[in-house]
C-alpha cells in the first residue's frame, strides 16, 4: 500500500528557509489608518467633482492597483 504525501507529512522534504529572528517589519496602525483615509479622501474627491464617472474611476484605478500589488507579491515565486 503506498503512502501519499498528504499521510506522511511533507516537513522531512521541504527545508525551512524563512528567517523568524527579524520580526519588526510591522506597518503601524497609525500609517495604515492615514492610508485608509487618503483613500476614502480620494474616493469622495472623485465623486463629488465628476459624479458617477469618478466613482467609475476610482473602481477602475483600484482594480488596476490590486492587479499590480498581485503581480509584486507573486514575482518572487
Amino acid at each position: 500500500m503506498n503512502t501519499i504525501t498528504a499521510e506522511s507529512g511533507v516537513t522531512a522534504s521541504v527545508a525551512d528557509t524563512h528567517d523568524h529572528s527579524d520580526d519588526k517589519a510591522h506597518v503601524k496602525p497609525r500609517t495604515m489608518y492615514l492610508i485608509a483615509f487618503l483613500v476614502v479622501a480620494i474616493a469622495a474627491g472623485l465623486i463629488a467633482t465628476m459624479g458617477l464617472g469618478g466613482l467609475i474611476l476610482w473602481g477602475v484605478g483600484a482594480t488596476w492597483i490590486m492587479l499590480a500589488l498581485l503581480v509584486v507579491m507573486t514575482a518572487g515565486s
